[in-house]
């Protein structure tokens, strides 16, 4: 296989782990029998990747699997050549992840989990250690993430041969129906949907509607990636148990795609994800930015900051101004509003 069929291989297995489309043209069919390969076929038509559990290692036009998605602690190792473990939530703090690690989120105690801690996280800064890893690929990150999207991401054919509309997702149709009609049935479902068969969706969209900030925390964890594993533990991401304008702990924080401000050693840094370009900033600056990603607007960041730095709100307004010209020259919007 060359690399750029591994490409496409390891995209498509994370479009069907997390629900998020885009990763490749099409979306991707997961086959748990194999009898069903030849209506997986037909729906998959050129651009879709058909997985096919115990599927036949000779057909390019599948991407054969075997193992298990759904025991925690097993494996699944797809073409022969990606291994995935599968790790409930509940246990991933308390493992070692060796190498690329499914994280599902399946049972009651893994939703009562995850939401507990995002909670600490953005009280106190504490982060689960296995989670700001790169291998982990956390499931159903689409979802949890607040992401719309009016392309199919995925599609799941059970043993039976039902259609889901995700690995635990609501039923959406039978093999033999036309892929239009599983496509329609699909995007029109609610988000929550897509774990339909596994819990109630009702109870995920409340816990979701009560915490608006879980997208930036899921930002974050992606953040913590690109600090150096020695520098962790005395490193701080502002929004996250510190703020240095003293906002509020249940207030605003910045969309996912604001940059982050990083704190380490008394110093700080603005770290910004989509470029991966870090820069050093002082504490005054620092604080202008963590206001204005919070705030998304210059005239109600000033109003905060002049006390904070113990200036007039007429040179606050000059100062945010500034910062906000200089960064935009440097193509880094602050506020991440058009991420």
């Amino acid at each position: 296989m060359t690399l750029n069929e591994q490409q496409t291989t390891a995209a498509a297995v994370d479009q069907w782990i997390t629900g998020i489309p885009g990763r490749i043209p099409g979306c991707t069919i997961f086959v748990e029998n194999s009898e069903h390969v030849p209506y997986a076929k037909e729906l998959a038509g050129e651009e879709c990747v058909v997985l096919v559990l115990n599927g036949d290692a000779d057909d390019e036009r599948l991407v054969p699997v075997s193992g298990t998605f759904d025991v925690s602690g097993e494996e699944l190792l797809v073409d022969g050549t990606l291994s995935l473990e599968i790790q409930d939530y509940v246990a991933i703090p308390f493992v070692n992840l060796v190498g690329v690690t499914l994280v599902r989120i399946t049972s009651d105690d893994d939703w009562l989990a995850f939401f507990d801690d995002a909670d600490e996280a953005r009280r106190s800064g504490h982060f689960i250690r296995q989670l700001i890893e790169v291998n982990a690929v956390l499931a159903e990150r689409g979802l949890l993430a607040g992401q719309s999207s009016q392309h199919l991401a995925r599609l799941h054919i059970a043993a039976d041969g039902t259609v889901l509309s995700g690995p635990y997702g609501a039923k959406i149709g039978r093999i033999g129906d036309p892929f239009h009609d599983l496509q329609r049935k699909s995007l029109a479902l609610q988000p929550e949907a897509v774990v339909a068969s596994i819990r109630d969706p009702r109870s995920v969209r409340d816990s979701l509607a009560t915490r608006p900030w879980i997208p930036r925390y899921l930002a974050a964890l992606d953040a913590w990636k690109f600090i150096p594993r020695e520098d962790r533990a005395s490193t701080q991401l502002v929004g996250f148990g510190l703020s240095l304008y003293g906002a509020s702990a249940d207030g605003e924080l910045p969309s996912p795609g604001a940059p982050f401000i990083i704190r380490h050693g008394g110093e700080h840094s603005l770290l910004d994800t989509t470029s991966g370009r870090i820069f050093r900033i002082g504490i005054d600056a620092a604080t202008i930015i963590e206001a204005v990603s919070n705030f998304r607007d210059a005239h109600a960041a000033a109003a905060v900051i002049g006390p904070a730095l113990n200036v007039s709100e007429s040179v606050a307004a000059g100062a945010v101004s500034a910062v906000l010209n200089q960064f935009e020259q440097l193509g880094i919007d602050l506020i991440g509003a058009t991420r």
